[in-house]
């Protein structure tokens, strides 16, 4: 089955991948929409399909590329040739065409409401101050993601006719976080510090400032992430939850742990969240998968598996070792990402309203955690207690300056403590790419040397850490230029 996706050029079409791969998009409307939108209802529909395709590029392509490029996914194991991406990946690869797609689709839409938004009919200006933000935090959210991926992204910040989309050449990835960043800033400065009844679950002030954090983090810029950082610890609004698995319930969603997730329902047509039955086997049967999972899914490597101490509840809350078959045939030895299947089991396999966390107040903390050792190792500081609220949820003993006793161990240490808690949460990968082509080289080509991931037969080539631009892009606007070794 094909699907149909809408990219750059909002009203080119292309035939996006897979035979098992149900329609996630919902059909884009025409995009000349200068007198569409006029009342409060029309720009908060128009808001809620930008929230949507969020939905549908986190239901299944960015988690599955990214977690697939990592350390955490096994190399060797037949899942649909995913794994394989790291060393061979191209241009014409469908699920980067996907991730692409989508996030492009939704700039489509966040720039049709900014267009327009000044000229609709708002009693309440403050609704309408909010809307904005909330479009400006999904539109830089967007460009960041790109910008990680990709790098240097086409800066496009209002609805172009496609002569003039065509002429639009790549900026640098440091113009495309500046961009990103101007408009997390402008989403803070106006959301509220908290969404309810209606609106829960929407982006918040501490959402964008999250983002936005994790923008300067990514490029090294400490000082500028510290001061949001300190300010989303201190709202009293946002704690972690007692518990690790109650961060991975449909029942404890848009709790004070989550500060931001992605928004899935049941009951609805294409509301529900498809990822967690995609990340295990078509011909796997359990109480939480009465209906199997899905021939493209992904097998958890034995080097993450073994990262978790014995003791670490997180370990068997992410990853269960072993699976019964339909045919009663018993696997002892593929492990399986389970994380988002502790909840209520829906009646379809689809339909599960498990909502995907982006951003956690652990990870705050950790980030904050991280900020403050750059800026100074100090033994047993701040950057400690932090480190180790993180460790004591998970079981685990506290970290101190005898075992960690410097800058570099403190950075070693705080990476290893972040895969283990965000596994499958489609964080591990950015965390490789962050810390340099250097590093994240060292990382990838440790982990090829272990036997079950083919005892150093594959290397990794520090160019995959962008991914190509897309090649149908590339035929369809001359402007872009190839990313190096593509």
């Amino acid at each position: 089955m094909k699907k149909i996706r809408i990219i750059l050029l909002p009203f080119i079409l292309l035939a996006s991948w897979g035979c098992n791969k149900e329609l996630q998009l919902t059909p884009e409307s025409d995009y000349n929409t200068a007198d569409f939108y006029r009342s409060v209802n029309d720009f908060r529909q128009a808001l809620f399909g930008a929230y949507g395709g969020l939905r549908s590029v986190h239901g299944f392509d960015y988690p599955m590329l990214v977690e697939s490029l990592s350390d955490n996914v096994n190399t060797q194991q037949n899942t649909a040739n995913l794994p394989t991406a790291r060393f061979g990946f191209t241009a014409g690869d469908d699920l980067i065409l996907g991730v692409w797609g989508a996030y492009w689709a939704v700039i489509n839409r966040t720039n049709n409401i900014l267009d327009q938004i000044d000229d609709g009919d708002f009693p309440d200006e403050n609704v309408r101050a909010i809307m904005r933000g909330e479009t400006r935090f999904i539109r830089g959210f967007c460009y960041f993601q790109l910008g990680w991926l990709f790098g240097g992204m086409p800066l496009i910040d209002r609805v172009m006719p496609a002569a003039e989309i065509v002429a639009v050449t790549r900026s640098s990835q440091e113009e495309t976080f500046a961009f990103a960043a101007a408009d997390l800033e402008a989403a803070a400065a106006v959301l509220p510090e908290s969404q309810g009844g209606d609106n829960l679950g929407r982006a918040t002030r501490y959402a964008a400032k999250g983002i936005l954090a994790r923008l300067h983090l990514y490029m090294g810029n400490y000082g500028a992430a510290r001061p949001l950082l300190e300010e989303i610890i201190a709202y009293e609004g946002l704690s972690p939850y007692p518990k690790f698995i109650e961060c991975f319930l449909n029942t404890r969603d848009n709790g004070p742990e989550h500060v931001f997730q992605i928004q899935y329902t049941s009951g609805l047509v294409n509301q529900g969240n498809p990822l967690v039955y995609s990340l295990v086997p078509q011909n796997l049967r359990a109480e939480q998968f009465p209906q199997g999972g899905r021939s493209t899914w992904v097998a958890v490597s034995d080097d993450l598996y073994e990262a978790y101490d014995t003791t670490d509840v997180r370990r068997d809350v992410t990853i269960q070792k072993g699976y019964t078959t339909v045919n009663n045939v018993v696997d002892s030895l593929t492990k399986l990402f389970v994380k988002f299947s502790h909840g209520t089991v829906p009646l379809n396999n689809m339909d599960n309203d498990v909502n995907f966390p982006i951003l956690r107040i652990t990870d705050v903390q950790l980030m904050y955690a991280e900020v403050l050792n750059e800026m100074g190792y100090e033994a047993d500081g701040e950057a400690f207690s932090l480190l180790n609220a993180v460790r004591s949820r998970a079981g685990l003993d506290s970290l101190t300056s005898v075992g960690v006793p410097d800058q570099q161990a403190f950075r070693d240490s705080l990476f290893a403590e972040r895969r283990l808690e965000f596994a499958c949460e489609a964080l591990r990968w950015f965390d490789i790419v962050r810390q340099g082509p250097e590093r994240a080289t060292e990382i990838m080509n440790a982990f090829l040397a272990r036997p079950e991931e083919g005892g150093g037969s594959l290397t990794f080539d520090p160019r995959y850490l962008l991914m190509p631009i897309p090649e149908s892009e590339m035929r369809t606007n001359p402007s872009l230029t190839q990313n190096p070794g593509y």
